[in-house]
C-alpha cells in the first residue's frame, strides 16, 4: 500500500533515482497486480469490440445515416462527462475488488440484453444499452486506476503504469481489428455472447485482486468498511467539494491533469485531422482515404506501445519531467514533419502486393509511430506521478475528475479541428497544432534546466 507523498519533495518528479524503480521481472511476480492487469486486458478488448458491434448493428438494422452513428457516440460520451467525477466519490468508499468484479458483471448483463432492443426494432433501446454500458464503465475506470497503487509498491508504479498504458493502446489496435472477425465467426446475432464472455473472464481474474476498502483517516473506524451506500450518498456533495478543493489547493496535481488533458485533446484532434490529411496527401479517392486513414491511427498506437515499453524497460530511471516535456516536443516536431509528405513520390513501392503503399504512405505512417512514442512519454510518467502524489483516500475522487476532464476534452477538439480544416486547410492546422507543443515542451525543459534543483513543483 503506497503512502501519500509530499508535493514539495524533489524526488517525485526529477530525481526518481532516489527511490529505486523496479523492472518488469519484479512486477510480474506480483500476483495481485497480474490479476488486475489480466482483468484489464479482457475488459479493454470487450470495450473496443462492443463499439464495432454497435456500429454494425445500426447499419444492418436501422440504416447507414451518419447521424445514427453520431448519436451512438453521444450515448457513450454523456456518462463519461457527467458521471466519472461523481463515480470517483463512491469508488473511494466501496470495496475495490467487489467494485471491479460487479461493474464487469453488470456490463455483461447489459450486453446480453442487446438482442431485446434489436428484436423490438428500437434504436432507442440500442442507445440505452450503450448508455448503460458507458455508465457502469465510469465506475470501473476510476476504481481500476485507483487500485494500481494498492497492489504495487512505489518502486513498481512507473513500470505498472507503463504496462497498463501499453495494454490500453494495444486494445485500441487489436480490439477494433477483432470486431469484424468475431462477427464473421459468431454471426451478428450471436457475437454479443463473445463479448459477455470477455467480461466474465475479466471478472474471474479480478476476483484474485487483493484490494479492499481504501483507508480514510477521517472516518471513525479508519476505513470505509463501516459505511454503506446510503451514508456515501448523503456525503456525496461534500465529497465532491472536497475532491475539487483538493485539486485547487494542490496546484501541482491540477497542473499535471491539465497536461494530460492537453495530450488527450491533441490525440482526438489528430484522429479527426488524419481523415482530411489522408484525403489530401495520401489517396486520390476520398472513399479509399476514409477507409485507410485508420491505419495512421493504428500506427500511432503501435508507437505508444513502443514508447510505453521503452519507458518501463529502458527509461524508467530518467527524470519524469524530462520525459514529459520531451514528449510534447516530439509530437510538435512530428506534426510539422507531416508537412513534408506532399513533397514525396506517390509511386507505389510494391505495386503488385501493396498497391496503396507508396513513399508518402510509408513516410506518414512512420511519423505516426513517432507521434505515438511522444504521446507515451507524456501519458505514462504523468499517470505514475498522480498515483504517487494523491493520498489513497482521495484517489478515486481525483481520478474521477481526471477522466471527466479527459472525456470533456474529446468533444471540443473534434469540432474545432473539423471547422479549422474546412476554413484554412490541413497544412495550416498542422502548424497551428504543432508549434504550441514545441513551445510548451521547450519551456518545460528550459525551466527545469534553469532551476537546477530538480524541484517537481517549480519545474513542471
Amino acid at each position: 500500500m503506497s503512502v501519500p507523498v509530499d508535493l514539495s519533495s524533489p524526488e517525485i518528479m526529477e530525481k526518481p533515482e532516489v527511490m529505486k524503480t523496479e523492472g518488469y521481472r519484479e512486477l510480474f511476480k506480483n500476483r495481485a497486480f497480474m490479476a488486475l492487469w489480466i482483468g484489464q486486458v479482457f475488459s479493454q478488448l470487450a470495450d473496443r469490440i462492443i463499439f464495432v458491434v454497435f456500429i454494425t448493428l445500426i447499419v444492418a438494422h436501422f440504416g447507414t445515416q451518419d447521424s445514427l452513428k453520431s448519436f451512438l457516440y453521444v450515448a457513450f460520451t454523456i456518462p463519461a462527462i457527467l458521471l466519472t467525477a461523481a463515480a470517483g466519490v463512491f469508488v473511494d468508499r466501496w470495496h475495490r475488488r467487489r467494485t471491479l468484479v460487479a461493474t464487469n458483471l453488470l456490463r455483461a448483463v447489459i450486453v446480453a440484453a442487446i438482442p431485446l432492443a434489436i428484436h423490438a426494432k428500437s434504436i432507442l433501446g440500442l442507445y440505452a444499452c450503450a448508455f448503460g454500458i458507458s455508465t457502469v464503465t465510469q465506475f470501473f475506470v476510476p476504481a481500476e486506476s485507483a487500485t494500481i497503487p494498492m497492489v504495487t509498491k512505489n518502486s513498481q508504479l512507473l513500470v505498472a503504469n507503463s504496462l497498463f498504458t501499453t495494454t490500453m493502446m494495444g486494445s485500441v489496435i487489436f480490439g477494433f481489428a477483432l470486431g469484424d472477425p468475431l462477427i464473421q465467426v459468431f454471426g451478428l446475432k450471436q457475437v454479443h455472447w463473445a463479448i459477455v464472455g470477455l467480461f466474465i473472464v475479466s471478472s474471474i481474474a479480478l476476483c484474485f485482486v487483493k484490494a479492499g476498502y481504501p483507508c480514510n483517516p477521517k472516518l471513525e473506524d479508519a476505513c470505509v468498511a463501516s459505511e454503506g451506500v446510503n451514508t456515501a450518498f448523503h456525503r456525496f456533495w461534500g465529497e465532491m467539494k472536497e475532491g475539487m478543493q483538493y485539486l485547487f489547493e494542490q496546484k501541482a496535481v491540477l497542473s499535471i491533469i491539465l497536461k494530460l488533458a492537453i495530450l488527450f485533446s491533441y490525440v482526438v484532434a489528430m484522429c479527426i485531422l488524419f481523415i482530411s490529411f489522408a484525403a489530401k496527401y495520401l489517396y486520390v479517392d476520398p472513399e479509399i482515404a476514409a477507409q485507410k486513414f485508420a491505419w495512421i491511427i493504428t500506427f500511432s498506437g503501435v508507437g505508444m506501445v513502443i514508447g510505453a515499453l521503452g519507458i518501463g524497460h529502458c527509461l524508467r530511471h530518467m527524470a519524469r519531467g524530462k520525459l514529459v516535456n520531451s514528449g510534447f516536443i516530439i509530437i510538435g516536431v512530428g506534426l510539422l514533419a507531416l508537412l513534408l509528405t506532399q513533397f514525396l513520390s506517390k509511386h507505389s513501392i510494391f505495386p503488385v502486393l501493396f498497391p496503396y503503399l507508396d513513399w508518402r504512405v510509408l513516410y506518414a505512417h512512420t511519423v505516426a509511430v513517432i507521434l505515438g512514442i511522444g504521446a507515451a512519454l507524456i501519458a505514462v510518467p504523468i499517470q505514475s506521478v498522480l498515483h504517487e502524489l494523491i493520498p489513497e483516500d482521495k484517489r478515486g475522487k481525483v481520478m474521477g475528475v481526471e477522466f471527466t476532464l479527459l472525456s470533456a476534452c474529446s468533444t471540443f477538439p473534434v469540432v474545432l479541428t473539423g471547422v479549422g480544416v474546412d476554413l484554412i486547410g490541413v497544412a495550416p492546422m498542422l502548424v497551428i497544432l504543432g508549434i504550441p507543443l514545441l513551445i510548451l515542451g521547450g519551456k518545460g525543459l528550459y525551466d527545469r534546466y534553469k532551476s537546477g534543483n530538480g524541484d517537481y513543483a517549480s519545474t513542471w
